[in-house]
Parts: C-alpha cells; structure tokens; sequence
C-alpha cells in the first residue's frame, strides 16, 4: 500500500521493479517507491518469496535465470 518513505516521510506510490543477482533475475515484484527519493521498498511477503527463490538458485533446483512474478 502506498504511504510514507521511511527514510524521508514523502508520499509512495506503487510500482514493480527487477532484481538482478549473480544466479537470477527476477522481474515484476510489486513494490512501492518514494515519489522524492526514489527508494524502492518490497513487502515482506514479496521478500521471502525472493529469499526462497535465491536460495532454491544457490542450490541448483531452479532451472531457470529469470523469474516473473
């Protein structure tokens, strides 16, 4: 939900954005940004989906490079 910038109090708004690591990339994970700063901030619930799929990667179980969410 869009709110306030933790790190400087402006208005969010919601997005998606990619990350990209050594192992995956992953794309379209919603998130919200800062309309002043830029900051990008995932929902914790987003994070541990991520957290799993790096770790899935690290393993070698994931047999893709690129993950859409």
């Amino acid at each position: 939900m869009p709110g306030k910038c933790a790190l400087c109090g402006s208005k969010t708004y919601l997005a998606r954005t990619t990350i990209q690591t050594d192992l995956l990339e992953i794309q379209n994970i919603p998130c919200t940004v800062c309309r002043e700063c830029g900051q990008e901030q995932i929902a914790q619930l987003f994070q541990r989906k991520i957290d799993k799929l790096l770790e899935r990667a690290a393993k070698g179980t994931l047999k893709t490079r690129v993950v859409v969410m």
